[in-house]
Parts: C-alpha cells; structure tokens; sequence
C-alpha cells in the first residue's frame, strides 16, 4: 500500500473525473476528499497541490463548506508564493473567495482578493489587476468596522494610490470610509459600482444581499461621524441627515452600540440620542487628578519666572549703583 498509495491517488482521480463527467459531482467529492495526499512523501510538490485544489473544488461543487474550510488548512500559503506554483495561487484565493463569502466574512474576502492581485503575474497584466483590485476594495469597504478594516483603507490608499487612480470610481468609494464627512445614499456612481460583479450574482450569489450590506455600511459610517460632531442629537434631525425612518435608525444605532461601534443612549420620550460614554467615578477622579498636575506645573513656571526677573533686575540694579 505504502509503495503503488500515489499510483492509488491517482486511480482515484481519475475514477472522480468519470464520476463528475457523469453528472455525479457529490460521488466525485466523496471518492477525492478521503485521500490524504499532503502526507505522500513519492508525490511532486505542485502535482500533491493541485490534488488538494481539486478537492477543494469538488468540495464546494457539493457546497461542503466546512470540509473545504479543513480542506484549504492542508496547503501552506508560503509555498504558493514561489514564482511556478502563481497560477495555483490565483485558484487557491478563488476558492477561499467562496467559503469565505458563504460564511459572510468579507474581511477575509478582501484579503484574499489583495493576494490575487500581490501575484506577479496578475500584477504585470492590467486587464487581471484591475478587477482584483477593484474586489478588494468593494470587499474592505463592506467588512465591518474595526482598526484592522481602517488600517487597511488607510494602506490601500496610500500604497496603491497610482493604479487607484485609474479605477477613480471605486477610489472614490476607500475615499468615503476614510473622510470623516457625511454621504449621501444614493451614491454619486451608483450605477457604474452596482455593475461591478461583486453586487452580481456572477461570478458568486448574494449580489443583492451585498448591495444592502453596503448601503449599511454607509448609514453605519455617517452615524459614526455625526458622534463625532454631536454630543446630544434630536432622533428627527438624526433621520433627516442619515435618510432613514426613526424606526430604521434606531435599529440602526442600537445595533452599532451593541457591537460597540460608537457609545450612544437613546432617549424615547424626550427624542434625544447622547452620544459619548457615562464617565464613571474613576475617570472623573483621573480628570481631576490631571487637571490639579497642570495647575501646579503651571504654578511652578510661574514661580521660577518670577524668580528669574527677579535675579535680573537686581543684578541691573547693582550694576546701576557702580556707575
């Protein structure tokens, strides 16, 4: 068994070949996903990966997300990175754009679109970086708020600021989730953006679904900034500047405090939101604490500026009375 199991590996290939020939993909996955063929010592490098990528493949064809998920933990992302194994690189990401859609983690989906387009050979075509690119950032602007997300904006933006430029729409879009101005919905490129195939349900499903989920992330940027701007807000004036009903904005808010986005307290009865966090007895007391540091630095300053002018003006004054 040890010396004919990659001549078995193969057999089994082929066998799932005929099976997925045949119309029987989920036969198929099942007859490839058993074989564990990252521990074949006898088998080639690049033959064992696209073994592997071909189960991930048939994995996803039967919609096995965990299994693929267990599946892509077999290849090292490191080893791809060498300049022979660019085209498995490319289908390896593709498939982690998948799984990674599925579990709604676009995070992820942003990054693995950043790898595509890192690959040498996309990056010498332009006809191949620019919808890399163009995914990666629709992708990062749709990953929830956290300073990971920023970062990568703020990195995007600067670093790739050349090839952005060719694509100004969706560089219009990274520029809008890194000023701290409101936007209006509908945007200003609508139609041009929604024909991108990341809101089409080609090459992946969900375009719909992903077209809501940026407009949220919109609502989710303005309200952010208006916590910046506001201490105290009317929930009308709030409706009127996000563009939502007080029923939408406040699941809205809620949903943005619970996830620790912005710290606010809604007031119903009086139609106020607070923005900022309740001080607790402890800040107060550093504040003070703070304040009464500076109070006496500043007294201390003071004191030896006095001192000072003091020392001058009697050294001026013994100087006067030699004359």
């Amino acid at each position: 068994k040890i010396f004919v199991e990659v001549e078995k590996a193969r057999l089994t290939s082929m066998m799932a070949q005929i099976k997925e020939a045949e119309g029987n993909a989920e036969e198929a996955a099942n007859l490839l996903q058993e074989v564990q063929v990252e521990s074949f010592g006898a088998m080639e490098r690049r033959e064992k990966t696209e073994y592997i990528l071909n189960q991930m493949r048939l994995v996803l064809l039967k919609k096995d997300y965990v299994r693929t998920q267990i599946i892509s933990r077999k290849l090292n992302p490191k080893l791809l990175e060498t300049d022979d194994f660019q085209d498995l690189k490319i289908r390896y990401y593709e498939y982690m754009v998948q799984y990674w859609l599925h579990e709604k983690k676009y995070l992820d989906a942003s990054k693995s679109y950043l790898s595509i387009f890192n690959t040498k050979c996309v990056q010498d075509d332009e006809a191949k970086w620019k919808p890399a690119l163009t995914a990666h950032a629709l992708y990062l602007a749709l990953a929830q708020y956290d300073n990971e997300q920023e970062d990568m904006l703020n990195k995007l933006d600067e670093l790739q600021a050349k090839k952005l430029d060719k694509v100004p729409v969706f560089q219009q879009v990274i520029k809008i989730f890194l000023r701290k101005e409101i936007v209006a919905w509908p945007l200003t490129d609508e139609v041009e953006i929604r024909a991108h195939p990341v809101f089409q349900d080609t090459p992946h499903e969900g375009g719909s679904t992903r077209w809501s989920m940026l407009k949220k992330r919109v609502v989710q940027h303005n309200i952010k900034v208006i916590s910046g701007y506001y201490e105290q807000i009317h929930t009308a004036r709030l409706c009127e500047l996000i563009g939502l009903s007080e029923k939408e904005a406040e699941a809205e808010l809620s949903e943005l405090v619970c996830s620790k986005f912005v710290a606010a307290k809604i007031d119903r009865p009086a139609g106020t939101i607070k923005f900022g966090r309740r001080e607790t007895y402890t800040d107060r007391l550093n504040d003070w604490s703070d304040s009464i540091t500076k109070m006496l630095d500043l007294v201390e300053n003071t004191c030896h500026m006095i001192q000072k002018e003091q020392m001058v003006h009697a050294a001026r004054a013994k100087l006067k009375a030699k004359k």
